[in-house]
């Protein structure tokens, strides 16, 4: 079976930029260890890949005698719907979706001290980042959309699948990371500059949050319906190989949630009208929920914040490459065009079509 595994783009390119320079603190011997004793692989040799936006994953591409294959390297608990819900799609037919290869003992993951190792298909191709789509491509990633959000999901799957919380999810974190701000006692000097920058942008923060509260208990009250969404479709997340082919990787944050959960990353997202036209005529569906859309966009907000505020205040164990790199992401939040600026704009858009 390994002979016909192929995954993810060589890009190092991130959600925002490059992260993650050094590998784990978890030796290659370890690694090979389990990769031996739990997939069976024949002499495997590791090559580490910068490659992703989360300070908790690592990946690797996986050299053995049965070909490539890609490892992701998470610490701390496994989501097991990140796992079943792509294998789900794939046995229903959607071979978009890149689930995990199974251990030699039927499992979708395997541990190593606090880490869990996940083997994946090696996609030779390119992310959406290094390239542009075409408008038919555009429409094929529409239908591939509309298709994750109708599927039917059985009982025993949807137990295992995280529910939206409108306006609850980041605000524990958000506290702490004020909270350690208010403190102010930082550890390094990138600590001192964030704290500069927030305070410098607190006006936008507050009214992010105030709006996020506000859209999300609006949402919440509407009952909105909950279908099967990725939740982080962005464009490092989708690879497209040789053939034209689009593959959709990374399902760590899948949810239960109304549609726009999704659909805010296509629609006043930065990009040219044409790709959100071309989209939305593969999706098949043009009414769009700017309430839900501008909850989001601000969503989005609340997890930068809270995630490279977490990363720079509370984290005691990131190099300081990846510190800078946290405080540069987190500066950028506040740009023309950034994700503060669309939420807003999502924000004005649905104030015009309530008038």
């Amino acid at each position: 079976m390994l002979r016909e595994v192929i995954m993810e783009s060589k890009s190092t390119r991130s959600l925002l930029g490059q992260r993650m320079l050094e590998p784990p603190k978890l030796a290659d011997e370890i690694i090979i260890a389990q990769l031996r004793a739990n997939y069976d692989l024949k002499s495997p040799a590791l090559e580490f890949l910068p490659l992703g936006n989360d300070a908790r994953a690592w990946a690797f591409r996986v050299e053995s005698a049965s070909g490539a294959c890609y490892l992701k390297l998470r610490k701390g608990e496994v989501n097991e719907a990140a796992l079943l819900v792509p294998q789900f799609l794939r046995r229903r037919g959607l071979r978009n979706a890149v689930a995990p290869l199974p251990t030699t003992s039927g499992q979708l993951f395997a541990r190593a001290d606090a880490y869990a190792l996940t083997l994946y298909p090696f996609i030779e191709g390119k992310s959406r980042w290094d390239m542009s789509l075409t408008p038919t491509q555009w429409r094929d990633w529409g239908a591939i959309m509309a298709a994750i959000h109708s599927a039917a999901i059985p009982p025993s799957l949807t137990s295992a699948i995280p529910r939206a919380a409108f306006a609850l999810k980041w605000l524990e974190k958000l506290a702490r990371v004020e909270g350690a701000l208010a403190r102010g006692r930082f550890q390094h000097a990138i600590a001192e500059e964030m704290a500069l920058i927030w305070r410098q942008n607190l006006a936008q923060i507050e009214l992010s949050r105030r709006r996020y509260l506000a859209l999300g208990a609006q949402l919440k009250g509407r009952s909105p319906a909950f279908l099967l969404c990725h939740a982080d479709i962005h464009p490092a997340n989708i690879i497209i190989d040789g053939t034209g082919f689009i593959h959709i990787v990374d399902w760590d944050e899948t949810t239960l949630a109304p549609k726009e959960r999704d659909l805010m990353f296509f629609v006043e997202d930065g990009r040219p009208a044409w790709t959100t036209e071309a989209f939305l005529s593969g999706y098949g569906e043009r009414s769009l929920d700017w309430l839900g859309l501008a909850y989001y966009k601000y969503d989005w907000v609340m997890q930068e914040l809270a995630d490279y505020g977490e990363r720079v205040f509370l984290s005691r164990d990131l190099s300081d490459g990846e510190l800078a790199l946290a405080l540069g992401e987190f500066a950028r939040l506040f740009n023309a065009g950034d994700v503060v600026d669309r939420a807003h704009r999502a924000y004005a858009n649905l104030q015009a079509s309530e008038t």
